[in-house]
Order: structure tokens, then C-alpha cells, then sequence
């Protein structure tokens, strides 16, 4: 192993990142193929997906995704929080409310 300097820069941090997230997905892969296939199968968790793209609070998210989609805002807001849970989206607090965005991590 090499001897740790006593600069490390931001790349070497971002590389080690990077190796273990390579090494976490292919340990995880069936779970991942797992969720992805769940994701892909559900048309709320689609619709979801498709509009966190960071820009929409919470209550607007889960209001055009269920007149998208047919669904009530409590199966809805059920839906977000266990994408947000599995990692698929990434709330971000902007003063009182939150903004969900996709993190891109199931596609």
C-alpha cells in the first residue's frame, strides 16, 4: 500500500469515492437489478423519477403525480419517501420546504 502523503487533493478523494461506489454496486448488483426492475414496473415510481428533477416541493411533486397518474397523494407521498429511502431521489431543503431531485442512481 502506498505511504499517505500529507496533501491529499480533491481528485484523490473523488477516485477513492469512486472505487468504492464500483465495488458497493458490484456487490449489490442483484438487490440493485431488484429495485431497478420495481422502479421500472411501477408507473407512480416512474412518473416520480420522471418530475424530481429539483425544481418541484414537496406537496406540488406529489399533486402532478397523482393527477398524473391516477393515484391518491397519500399512495403518492408513500411512493416518495421509499424512493427517497432506497436513494433513487435526494430531498433538498430550501428554506421550509423541500425540493426532490433524482439522483440517477437506479438508471
Amino acid at each position: 500500500m502506498r505511504e499517505m502523503s500529507k496533501e491529499v487533493t480533491l481528485k484523490d478523494v473523488v477516485d477513492r469515492l469512486d472505487l468504492l461506489i464500483s465495488l458497493l454496486k458490484s456487490v449489490n448488483e442483484e438487490k440493485i437489478q431488484a429495485i431497478k426492475q420495481q422502479i421500472v414496473g411501477d408507473p407512480v415510481f416512474k412518473k416520480i423519477l420522471e418530475l424530481a428533477d429539483g425544481t418541484r416541493e414537496y406537496s406540488v411533486l406529489a399533486d402532478e403525480v397523482a393527477k398524473a397518474t391516477g393515484k391518491s397523494i397519500r399512495t403518492v407521498k408513500a411512493k416518495i419517501s421509499e424512493l427517497s429511502e432506497k436513494g433513487a431521489i435526494q430531498g433538498v431543503r430550501k428554506g421550509r420546504k423541500v425540493y426532490y431531485q433524482n439522483t440517477g442512481l437506479y438508471e
